[in-house]
Parts: structure tokens; C-alpha cells; sequence
């Protein structure tokens, strides 16, 4: 439920693992849960400690895994001997073929992918053509 990911996403941002147990034990949260229990009420969250909301945030749909490489990296800076600098940097990135293959296989983004070029028009007799998006160029 929207509630529910609202909730989950506030205890995300602003809490840690042991704050979100407490806050989910707090007398006033055991209360307001068990009220909207015996109200039958949708808005109660699925999880209540901290345990069954990682769980959940488990069951999310994982995106391409991240990778770190650490490079070296020459600078335009000199050392007191005149010796170029280098520093030891870390490039994290992802693998771009497994991104496009969430993207694609995403169902939030069905109905917003173009797979073949489209000619689109301002007007409805064709006389002024957009080109706005990637696929509506030729």
C-alpha cells in the first residue's frame, strides 16, 4: 500500500536498524496497529519490527549489483622532488548490459519505451514534425 511504502521509506531515511525496532515498539505505534487491526483498517504495514521489514526490503527487485576497481591515476601536481603525483582512486560501476535488462524487464516502465523510431507531428495534418525523444528522429 502507498501508506505502507511511505512508512518504509521514512524509516529508511531517517532511522537506523535498532531506532526502527524501538519506534515499531513504541506504545503508541503497538497501539495504533492493533486499533487499525480490530478496524479491519488496509493501512496497517505488513512488517513489525525491524527483522520483518528487512525481510521485506529483501523481497524488493534487486538492480544490476555494483563492482568497485581501483585505479591509478597520474595527477598534474609535482612532489616536492618534482616527481609527478599519483593517487589511488575507486570507480564503482555497474554492469550496462544487466541495467538495460532491468530497465526493460521493469513493468513501471512498460508503457514508456519506444523500441522503433516514431515520426510525431504537432498538428493533426502532418505538417510540423517534433523531434523531442531519441526515437523520434530518423
Amino acid at each position: 500500500a502507498r501508506e505502507e511504502w511511505g512508512l518504509a521509506e521514512w524509516l529508511v531515511k531517517n532511522l537506523g536498524q535498532t531506532q526502527i525496532d524501538e519506534f515499531l515498539k513504541l506504545p503508541i505505534v503497538s497501539l495504533m496497529l492493533k486499533f487499525e487491526e480490530f478496524t479491519q483498517n488496509q493501512t496497517k504495514p505488513s512488517f513489525h519490527n525491524n527483522r520483518s521489514f528487512l525481510q521485506k526490503v529483501d523481497k524488493l527487485p534487486h538492480a544490476a549489483a555494483w563492482s568497485c576497481k581501483k585505479v591509478k591515476v597520474q595527477g598534474n601536481k609535482t612532489d616536492e622532488k618534482g616527481q609527478t603525483l599519483h593517487e589511488e582512486v575507486e570507480v564503482w560501476m555497474r554492469d550496462p548490459i544487466k541495467c538495460i535488462k532491468d530497465l526493460i524487464e521493469n513493468p513501471l516502465f512498460c508503457n514508456h519505451m519506444a523500441y522503433a523510431p516514431v515520426q510525431a507531428y504537432t498538428d493533426p495534418a502532418g505538417l510540423h514534425r517534433v523531434i523531442d525523444d531519441m526515437w523520434t528522429a530518423d
